[in-house]
């Protein structure tokens, strides 16, 4: 689409140079501003084509790669993290056991060369000697005698070589250690470099829609497609159960969010940077209906379900990161969305205050926080009039 509009504009930009070019009877002149009118034109298309490429391309879906690619990259890197811890281990173990064996070798070193002293000795004296005896039952004594000393020699020079070569596999094998350690902590810092250079495209994309009121609006009109859409999703799953069942459908066990009141708890402590319902942005003025609230959060930290329920979501979606919404009956739903990790899986069954998932960053805007929602019959609630006020 973009490459027949740039070849259309270089073709006409052409016939147009081509105009004022030298005419076929020779004239010299060249009329200054109509140049001057082309390049203004020329600009212009520049400029036209970029705001174009800007409309035809979303930031949401852009950020959202982003922020897949950075999941991804993270869980990589704890990975390759993990495995060099266990290679490290690995060394130590096998650095331990090489200087265990080394000293061993080293006694057998001694012993063997005590053994060869003896054996000298008893050259130098005569074996002969020590054979002579005036009884036949002594000699066959001191036969029997030196037979088990010549057994022990051969046990000890056995037992020498296999320590030697032991040794020397495992010097062998601390060396390939060493080695496997040094790639992955290469690995680990391009891996490192890739994950920052993802976060830092990330930055620049938000720098620019922060500063750029078309690029925010735009932003803000793909963030409400995708919430439509997410909840079409959830109406037609809750249409499809109820489709499936013969029986006419029972109200949802555990469904436990009170008709009215500030009566649940926080889905986790933190300041309320957001705020529910129409909102104006200080710098373009663009007037935004914010369907939910963010609380800021440590990341990592653990997130727990307002109310007994059931998972009817738990996975990415775009514009939300890791999400996780809970079905409590009744018309009611609550939504936990921007986490880092997922601890339970659709379907599963949650009690009120269960850890659900940790706080971090994905689909954010904003750094680690928690985008929350409460749902009645599809409507968003302001979650600040059902969540217990703070002390």
């Amino acid at each position: 689409m973009k490459g027949p509009r740039v070849f259309m504009l270089a073709a006409a930009l052409v016939l147009s140079l081509g105009q004022v070019g030298p005419s076929a009877h020779g004239d010299e002149g060249v009329d200054k501003k109509k140049l001057e009118r082309i390049k203004r034109e020329m600009l212009e298309k520049k400029k036209e084509l970029k705001r174009a490429d800007r409309k035809e391309r979303s930031v949401l879906s852009e950020l959202d790669k982003i922020d897949r690619a950075i999941r991804s990259g993270s869980a990589g890197l704890a990975d390759q993290q993990k495995q060099l811890r266990e290679a490290e281990t690995g060394f130590r173990e096998a650095a331990q056991d090489n200087a265990e064996t080394g000293r061993k070798l080293a006694g057998l070193k001694r012993m063997y060369g005590q053994r060869l002293r003896a054996l000298y000795k008893m050259s130098r004296d005569g074996t002969v000697a020590a054979l002579s005896t005036d009884s036949l039952s002594g000699t066959l004594k001191r036969i029997k005698y030196l037979s088990v000393i010549a057994e022990r020699d051969r046990a000890v020079m056995q037992e020498y070589g296999s320590a030697l070569d032991r040794l020397t596999a495992r010097q062998i094998e601390i060396s390939e250690k060493k080695e496997d350690i040094l790639r992955r902590k290469r690995t680990i810092e391009a891996k490192k470099a890739e994950l920052e250079a993802r976060k830092q495209k990330k930055a620049e994309i938000l720098a620019s829609v922060r500063k750029e009121k078309s690029l925010y609006e735009q932003t803000l009109r793909e963030l409400e497609d995708s919430s439509t859409s997410l909840w079409a999703m959830i109406k037609r799953s809750e249409q499809e159960k109820k489709a499936a069942k013969a029986a006419p459908p029972s109200p949802r066990r555990g469904g436990s969010i009170p008709a009215g009141g500030a009566r649940l708890p926080w889905p986790m402590e933190g300041q309320v940077l957001t705020w529910f319902g129409m909102q104006r942005h200080p710098q373009f003025g663009t007037l935004v209906f914010r369907r939910g609230i963010e609380i800021g959060a440590r990341y990592g930290e653990a997130v727990r379900a307002v109310s007994d329920g059931e998972v009817v979501y738990a996975d990415w979606y775009k514009g939300y990161g890791e999400l996780i919404i809970l079905d409590h009956g009744n018309g009611f739903y609550t939504l936990y969305g921007n986490l880092s990790r997922l601890n339970i899986a659709r379907d599963a069954r949650v009690a009120r205050g269960q850890a659900i998932g940790l706080a971090g960053d994905t689909g954010s805007m904003k750094g680690s926080k928690l985008y929350f929602e409460i749902r009645r019959n599809g409507q968003a609630q302001d979650p600040l009039a059902w969540l217990a006020r703070k002390q």
